[in-house]
């Protein structure tokens, strides 16, 4: 009997794989992260979650505060000091760490998502040029030749989470897993911005100063690979700069550049400075409708010089750890999505700090839940653009959201909570392009995550076309002298910081257990609050795939192994199981830190010709390095049905 039932299920299974062919692909997830054999037959409509596999060793257990894709497909992850305290042999909590200690900052890693291993790697050295050398908190972009550069970092932690930033300039060789530096800067830039200009020079905004904790540059440097050299620009002599612009006519405040501020290059060569950022409190909260045009001229190559045009005003005050990108479907327009407004206090929300929220709301302290469009120039009679506002977008409202751009030109809204580091929102948000939606999106809720992903989360377009979602820090983890890192703290009003006794969901007192948390996430509770206690940092990575990973049929491949295109010029790709409209697309890659993907963009390219059999495709390259500067790209070809290939790497040059 029993071998007859035996039978008769993989009777059964060999059927349903006749009839759906789909449930046996092994390329929709790698099999080394599966945590099933069977598909929920929910992910064809709301995706698929895998847990990824911790390193064996827990010392190798990190977050993920800086994350980019590599040209070879691997994801470089870098944390520095990693917002910690000390907690000292009387057990007390002392406001930060050692930013200069090697063993404090030598937190970084690779991770393989072919493979799902994770290999520790070293971390730029503490001490460099004499100063103190902590990437943590820095900016980071690719340059053309697919090495990382990092901005600047921590220069040191003052009492009251005062930072100051540092001159650091440092480098991460993709091929040889090695680090160097260039010329340093001129001045500190704790949370600064880069933008890549057409040419493959790197403008640089905002961060704090060194040597003055707290206090904003109101400068930028802009860094030329050819000479590795930087030139500084004082915005505070350049005219109409937000500087020298009262925020209204009315006031007698003049506008800045917020920290980690949204800037985006636009078609025409000029970059926008939206006013979003990522002020953090004590710095006073950025409250402003203003939006500014910026052209850099770099034809004098011993004098670069900027000047600027007011943009159009905006119809909400600016946000703090908000996303955004350029819209994949409008290029050229750049779109704005959830974030905080009113108040650069990211504990606002958590009901049992002592905090009143009745107060900060008062103040007009919230979370958005809106979309903020910037049309640009070429989609509007307007000259500098204009902006529409979609107050109710989001399902519900969102900070410390990340925007992925995928290959179907979708985008998922993934990551960050109602709050900057309270009540998780665990399922992401799929924007479908849709003209008869708000925003030109409707939005579908997909399955949920496992784990909570707040402040310094991280998430990323792999080359296979899912999704990493990686890090979280819903407060600051605790170091203590042998280096093990305690995450189960809590800020406290009355003592800074706290162990707090912990409990379960009837009450009882329950010991904290890093395996038993990793296994059961929502079974820890703190008295005053009914939502599962967080720690300080989540060190389990996870990774989405789409929906479209699930769709019926074979799924595209391309076949011809392209390594270089140069702009405007006509190529052609060879694709199995090609379909007569598909599309081919360009997806720079990414690079995130802070709610922000400071490289991904996509190029949606001019299909020239498909051969009879669908077999071959003729394209055009893009023409516009303004919008796709010169640098890797992942290549995706997309059948009708909107299934995604695997991606080829390819190198964009002039």
């Amino acid at each position: 009997m029993k071998k007859r039932l035996v039978f008769l299920v993989i009777l059964l299974c060999l059927v349903g794989l006749l009839i759906n062919p789909g449930l046996a692909r092994a390329d929709a997830a790698s099999s080394s992260l599966k945590q099933s054999e069977i598909i929920d037959p929910t992910s064809k409509t709301k995706g698929k979650w895998e847990i990824v596999p911790k390193p064996v060793n827990q010392k190798d257990w990190m977050q993920g505060v800086h994350t980019a894709l590599l040209p070879n497909g691997k994801i470089l992850i870098v944390n520095g000091s990693s917002n910690r305290n000390t907690l000292n042999q009387e057990n007390k909590f002392v406001d930060g760490v050692k930013g200069s200690d090697e063993q404090v900052v030598n937190n970084s890693a690779l991770f393989d998502p072919k493979d799902g291993t994770f290999k520790r790697i070293a971390s730029p050295p503490a001490i460099q040029n004499g100063q103190s050398n902590d990437p943590f908190c820095s900016g980071h972009i690719h340059l053309a030749d697919g090495n990382i550069l990092f901005i600047s970092g921590s220069n040191r932690y003052y009492p009251g989470e005062l930072f100051e930033g540092s001159k650091q300039t440092n480098v991460f060789d993709w091929k040889t897993e090695t680090w160097s530096t260039v010329s340093p800067l001129k001045e500190g830039r704790w949370y600064p911005s880069p933008v890549t200009l057409a040419d493959g020079k790197i403008v640089i905004f905002s961060g704090l100063k060194y040597g003055k904790p707290g206090q904003i540059t109101p400068t930028i440097e802009i860094y030329d690979p050819t000479t590795k050299k930087f030139q500084y620009i004082d915005l505070t002599y350049v005219k109409n700069s937000p500087f020298n612009t009262k925020i209204s006519p009315e006031a007698d405040t003049y506008d800045n550049i917020d920290v980690y501020p949204r800037v985006f290059p636009t078609a025409d060569g000029k970059l926008l400075i939206t006013g979003d950022g990522a002020g953090k409190f004590p710095l006073e909260v950025h409250k402003s409708k203003k939006s500014y045009l910026m052209t850099v001229n770099t034809s004098n190559p011993e004098k670069f010089t900027v000047s600027f045009e007011p943009g159009p005003d905006r119809q909400s005050i600016s946000k703090v750890y908000g996303t955004g990108l350029l819209d994949p479907n409008n290029e050229g327009d750049v779109l704005l999505i959830g974030g905080i407004l009113g108040t650069n206090d990211i504990n606002f929300g958590r009901p049992y700090l002592g905090k009143t929220n009745t107060d900060l709301e008062a103040k007009g302290a919230k979370i958005a839940s809106s979309l903020e469009r910037w049309v640009s120039p070429q989609h509007t009679d307007k000259p500098t653009g204009e902006w529409k506002f979609v107050e109710k977008f989001l399902d519900k409202p969102r900070a410390m959201n990340l925007a992925v751009i995928l290959p179907t030109k979708e985008v998922l809204t993934i990551n960050g909570g109602e709050f900057a580091e309270y009540k998780p929102v665990y399922e992401p948000l799929l924007m479908t392009p849709d003209n008869f939606s708000p925003g030109g999106y409707k939005t579908t809720p997909m399955n949920p995550g496992k784990f909570p992903r707040l402040y310094h989360n991280g998430a990323l377009l792999l080359p296979d076309a899912r999704v990493l979602s990686i890090g979280g820090n819903a407060s600051r983890g605790a170091r203590q002298e042998d280096g093990t890192v305690r995450v189960d703290v809590l800020p406290d009003p009355k003592e800074y910081y706290k162990i707090p006794q912990l409990k379960d969901k009837s009450g009882n007192v329950q010991e904290f257990s890093l395996a038993h948390y990793y296994e059961n996430p929502q079974d820890y509770f703190v008295d005053g609050d009914t939502e599962p206690f967080i720690p300080a940092e989540i060190w389990q990575a996870e990774i989405f795939s789409p929906p479209y990973l699930f769709k019926d049929g074979l799924r595209p491949e391309i076949t011809t192994a392209l390594e270089t295109l140069k702009y405007g010029e006509s190529k052609e790709i060879s694709v199995k199981y090609g379909t007569a409209k598909g599309s081919v697309v360009l997806i720079k890659l990414g690079t995130v830190t802070h709610a922000f993907d400071y490289g991904q963009r996509l190029a949606d390219l001019q299909i020239e010709k498909v051969s009879d059999d669908k077999s071959s495709i003729s394209f055009k390259a893009p023409t516009n390095a303004n919008l796709y500067p010169p640098g890797y790209y992942m290549m995706f070809y997309v059948n009708n049905d909107g299934f995604p290939s695997h991606a080829k790497i390819v190198n964009l040059q002039a």
